[in-house]
């Protein structure tokens, strides 16, 4: 069992590894050559929106993040990828060796700044704050600074940092050159832009990583001011938010897997190696992942501790004789274990919960716990049935109340039956956290993703992460297996 890691580890980089020489790698140089391949795009974005404009007759694969687009082109998933052909500017040559087939005609667009249709007078404030940089020569100088060839060890200049006031918060999307995470911190062009805004403002600056296809629901939901990630303005998306002037035009590229990828022949522990010291050495990235264990296991320990006792309750509840509040908990129970974790998750964090600012933190611990308490009141109720009814009966005779007759009785032989289903629901939960980085909480998966899309290795974090996943799942069963046998 031990061995698993290392297993998965071997198996995984040997596929990742593998030479595909001899496999067709089709070439494009027009929007006709597309039809009947398989087109990658990112969801949300100016290439997924105007898809059916120049590529009607091919086959359309929407991709979360441009690191997983990357892995799709690379494991020949797709035949090609099609998105801002800016964005190439900070891949890593060595891992994706990838080369634009043509720029498609008609399809880019003037890139802004978001905010709520409300926040207009923060919406004017921005854009004379970008006429100013403009105006001074700030602004090229960014642009020389994030765009170009040494975007990796590009620094962010010194700008002022205010700590009192109302914080201003930005939803970001994590892209190369425009947000990134470097040495702990983030940097790159909207970073940038962001910071001297809040400067700008004298406010202090809070900023978050979403999913692109959550920064709508965060912008007008208040969890975040200023939605700035890389995002195209068109006219369905000015009916929802707010806009800014333009600061940048991107057009739109379809790229294609390299020649002479084909032909590298890297050997297998190189390989390894070289991927450890990217992903985890270079600018001590293991931080990141130590944070993010951190973080789950927070969010895992105290949602079990508080969904196992509201499922107690909620437990106490389904056994009373009182008809509408067993109808009561019945209901609870079907609705929580009917509805997807993620799905209530989001809802709890961008509406019920949204009102009152709560840290994304404690809405993912509230969420869980409220979800992991319908399923341990059936594992508590279930246990507690399978105890013989002959023992509460004993316990009445001996003169002890029904409360002590539950207490020394029935509970101690109803948790013998609980914890092996127990430790199945709550294995479930600790994994089930990796969902988190859905509404902007660095976790472990999420602190992967960062990775990830810092070094575009698509596969060395992920199987990293299931390793660990893996270690903290299987001594927390290994823990419940000990007090198991204890009570035995």
């Amino acid at each position: 069992m031990a061995s698993l890691p290392a297993l998965m580890l071997v198996l995984c980089l040997l596929v990742s590894c593998s030479s595909k020489a001899g496999v067709e790698n089709p070439k494009a140089s027009c929007t006709e050559d597309l039809a009947g391949h398989r087109v990658g795009c990112l969801a949300g974005s100016l290439s997924d929106l105007q898809f059916d404009e120049y590529a009607s007759n091919a086959e359309k694969m929407i991709f979360n993040t441009e690191p997983d687009l990357l892995a799709a082109l690379d494991s020949r998933k797709v035949d090609f990828i099609v998105f801002d052909s800016i964005a190439v500017v900070g891949i890593d040559k060595s891992i994706h060796n990838i080369e634009i087939s043509f720029s498609v005609p008609g399809i880019g667009g003037d890139i802004g700044t978001a905010f709520r249709k409300d926040d207009v007078a923060l919406c004017r404030q921005y854009n004379d704050f970008l006429a100013q940089i403009k105006a001074d020569g700030t602004y090229s100088a960014m642009l020389d600074r994030w765009f170009s060839d040494a975007v990796h060890t590009s620094e962010m200049p010194d700008i002022e940092q205010y700590t009192d006031g109302e914080v201003l918060k930005v939803g970001e999307l994590l892209c190369l050159p425009f947000c990134f995470i470097k040495n702990g911190d983030w940097v790159g062009m909207e970073v940038e832009m962001m910071k001297r805004f809040a400067a700008y403002l004298h406010r202090p600056i809070e900023i978050k990583a979403f999913e692109f296809s959550s920064l709508m629901a965060a912008l007008k939901t208040g969890v975040v001011d200023v939605w700035c990630s890389f995002i195209t303005i068109n006219e369905e998306r000015s009916k929802e938010v707010l806009f800014s002037d333009p600061y940048f035009y991107c057009p739109v590229a379809v790229f294609r897997r390299g020649e002479d990828l084909q032909k590298e022949s890297v050997p297998f522990f190189e390989k390894i190696s070289d991927s450890f010291h990217n992903n985890l050495i270079v600018e001590s990235r293991w931080k990141m992942l130590v944070d993010g264990i951190w973080e789950t296991l927070v969010i895992a320990l105290f949602s079990l501790l508080l969904g196992t006792v509201l499922g107690g309750c909620i437990c106490a509840l389904r056994r009373s004789k009182a008809k509408f509040l067993s109808g009561f908990a019945q209901v609870y129970v079907e609705i929580l274990r009917g509805i997807p974790m993620l799905v209530f998750l989001m809802v709890m964090f961008y509406v019920v919960l949204a009102p009152t600012g709560m840290s994304g933190r404690w809405v993912a611990i509230i969420s869980f716990a409220i979800n992991f308490s319908a399923y341990t009141c059936e594992i508590f109720r279930t246990g507690i049935d399978a105890v013989d009814k002959g023992q509460k009966e004993a316990g009445l005779a001996m003169g002890f109340t029904p409360s002590k007759t539950f207490l020394f009785f029935i509970m101690p032989q109803a948790v013998r039956n609980i914890l092996p289903v127990f430790k199945n629901e709550a294995v479930s939960l600790i994994k089930g956290t990796s969902i988190v980085g859905y509404v902007a909480i660095q976790d472990l998966t999420k602190m992967g993703d960062i990775i990830r899309s810092r070094t575009f290795d698509a596969f060395f974090p992920l199987i990293v992460i299931s390793i660990i996943y893996f270690i903290i799942a299987w001594l927390f069963g290994k823990a419940l297996d000990l007090l198991s046998k204890k009570l035995a």
